[in-house]
């Protein structure tokens, strides 16, 4: 015959011993989370497709600006490396809205106002035209006023 050489199931350990779970304790003693500005989320979203935006731009528009002559490839450079920062720092701080680093937040401020420079030294370039400015003004400036006024609510 089969023996059931299966260890035994042991007993709970005794109350004192084991951790404190959540349903354990108390309404009062329960740590609940502030929720998150609102604000703060539709800031980091509008810095994202900004990003995204400034990016596709340039990648789509890649075979008229190459044979342009003059300032295009430079500020196409300086748009792409603006979109590359401000998308993944509105990205992080999206994904990490409890976040309170102050460089983190100077700093997707200061890649938001980059985009809008970079948007507004584009319109000087025929081949962008008002593309990318129409979005920097459109998307950057709210994205930069929501993610101001969170901070001073603060």
């Amino acid at each position: 015959m089969l023996e059931n050489t299966a260890r035994p199931s042991q007993p709970p350990p005794p109350a004192a011993h084991r951790r404190a779970q959540q349903a354990d304790l108390p309404v009062q003693q329960l740590y609940v989370l502030d929720p998150v500005p609102k604000g703060r989320l539709a800031g980091c979203i509008l810095a994202v497709l900004l990003g995204c935006w400034m990016l596709a731009v340039p990648v789509v528009l890649i075979d008229r600006l190459k044979d342009s002559p003059g300032p295009a490839g430079v500020v196409s450079v300086v748009i792409i490396a603006c979109a590359v920062v401000t998308a993944g720092l509105g990205g992080f701080r999206f994904f990490n809205p409890r976040d309170e680093r102050k460089p983190l937040r100077l700093s997707l401020y200061a890649a938001l106002t980059a985009c809008m420079v970079s948007g507004a030294a584009s319109a000087l370039v025929p081949e962008y035209g008002v593309l990318l400015l129409a979005s920097a003004l459109l998307a950057g400036v709210p994205a930069l006023a929501l993610l101001v006024r969170d901070a001073k609510a603060r």
